[in-house]
C-alpha cells in the first residue's frame, strides 16, 4: 500500500508586543481552506498565539499553542523568559489542543510552579509518545478554574488576571482580565483580525482598521454556528457586563491579532454585539 505523507504547513512566527506586559507569542497559519473556524473565502494568516505576561512578581503564560508551533514557541520562550523564575501556566480550554498543546514541554523544560486549569493538568497534557509518564518529575501546585478566581503569580498574593466565564464558547473556556495593562484575554473568541501577510503588523490599531462588520459576524458563524439558532439575548447581557464594568484597553484573542487601543476595543466590542443581536434574532 502506498503510504501518504500528512499535510504540512508553512509556519512563521506570531510575536509582537501588546502592552509592556503582554507579549504574543505563537506562529502563523496559512487560511488555505484547511482550518475549520475561518469562514469561506478569507486569505492571508491566521495568527494562533499563547501570552507571556510579565507581572510584578513573576512570568505567567496564559495558554501554550498547538504542538505544530512547538519549536517555535521553545525559541520564543527562551528568549522572552526571565532566567530562573517560577512559571505559571494558564490553560483556557484543557480539552482543546491549541490551548494545551504545548503544556507537557513547557512543563518539562521550565520550572512551572503552578497551573490553572478546568482538569488536573496531569491528566491531559502528556498525550504524545514523547511525553513518557514514568519520567516526568514536573508536580506543580495545581488550582481548578471557575469564573471570579483571582490567579496570581508564583510567590505572590497580589492578583494578577481575573477568571471570567466565557459569554461565547464551545467547551468550558474561561476569559481573563489583566487589570495592570487592562488587557482581556478572550481565548478563542474576537478571533476575527487575520494577518493579510507573514511581516504585516502582530496587532491591529486604529491606523490599520479596516475590519467589517461581515468580517466580525462571518467569522462568528464559523467558529460558533450554534449562535444562528440560539437565544443570544443572555449572552450580550453577558457581553455588556463584563465591558462596562472593566477598562479594556486590549483585546488578546488565541486566534486573531490582538485588538489594540481602547477605540478598536469599542469598536469591536459593537460590532460583535451587532452580530450576536442579528444572528440570534433577539433584539
Amino acid at each position: 500500500m502506498e503510504m501518504t505523507s500528512p499535510p504540512t504547513y508553512e509556519t512563521h512566527d506570531a510575536v509582537a508586543a501588546v502592552t509592556e506586559r503582554v507579549r504574543a507569542l505563537g506562529g502563523l497559519l496559512p487560511m488555505d481552506g484547511r482550518l475549520s473556524w475561518i469562514a469561506d473565502g478569507v486569505t492571508g494568516y491566521a495568527p494562533l498565539h499563547c501570552y507571556l505576561i510579565e507581572t510584578d512578581s513573576g512570568p505567567m503564560v496564559l495558554d501554550s499553542g498547538a504542538p505544530i508551533h512547538e519549536p517555535l514557541l521553545l525559541g520564543q520562550l527562551d528568549r522572552y523568559l526571565p532566567a530562573g523564575e517560577d512559571i505559571v501556566l494558564v490553560l483556557s480550554r484543557i480539552v482543546e489542543f491549541d490551548s494545551f498543546g504545548n503544556a507537557g514541554t513547557i512543563m518539562e523544560r521550565y520550572p512551572v510552579s503552578h497551573v490553572y486549569s478546568q482538569f488536573p493538568v496531569e491528566e491531559w497534557v502528556y498525550y504524545r509518545h514523547v511525553h513518557d509518564e514514568n519520567e516526568n518529575t514536573a508536580e506543580p501546585r495545581w488550582t481548578p478554574l471557575s469564573g471570579g478566581l483571582e490567579l496570581v503569580a508564583s510567590g505572590s498574593n497580589a492578583v494578577a488576571l481575573e477568571a471570567i466565564d466565557a459569554p461565547v464558547r464551545l467547551l468550558a473556556t474561561w476569559w481573563f482580565y489583566e487589570p495592570s495593562s487592562r488587557v482581556l484575554f478572550t481565548s478563542d473568541s474576537f478571533g476575527h483580525a487575520v494577518q493579510p501577510r507573514p511581516d504585516s503588523p502582530g496587532c491591529l490599531t486604529e491606523s490599520d482598521d479596516d475590519t467589517t462588520y461581515e468580517a466580525v459576524r462571518d467569522h462568528l458563524v464559523a467558529k460558533f454556528d450554534w449562535v444562528a439558532v440560539a437565544d443570544t439575548a443572555p449572552l450580550q447581557d453577558q457581553l455588556k457586563q463584563i465591558f462596562e464594568s472593566r477598562q479594556i484597553d486590549a483585546i488578546a484573542p488565541s486566534y486573531g491579532r490582538p485588538l489594540v487601543g481602547a477605540t478598536v476595543v469599542e469598536r469591536h466590542y459593537e460590532m460583535m454585539q451587532h452580530a450576536l443581536a442579528e444572528l440570534g434574532g433577539t433584539r
